[in-house]
């Protein structure tokens, strides 16, 4: 049996000789990109949706006063 304890025994992470430095351009800032233009289509969907799903929930609510 080894006389190593468990820790002993637990490997360590091996470090490359290629791994960046922390300081070393990983403090470049990348802007968000902008989906504005993409989701256009999408928005005007979901408000014709909103509108049509008011409109009819009037409508319903109106017609339970008349029926």
């Amino acid at each position: 049996m080894p006389t190593t304890t468990r820790s002993q025994r637990r490997r360590q992470p091996v470090r490359g000789p290629q791994q960046r430095r922390p300081n070393a351009q990983a403090q470049r800032h990348l802007e968000p990109p902008d989906y504005t233009r993409d989701y256009a289509d999408v928005r005007r969907d979901l408000t014709m949706i909103a509108l049509i799903s008011v409109l009819l929930f009037v409508g319903m609510l109106g017609l339970s006063f008349v029926i």
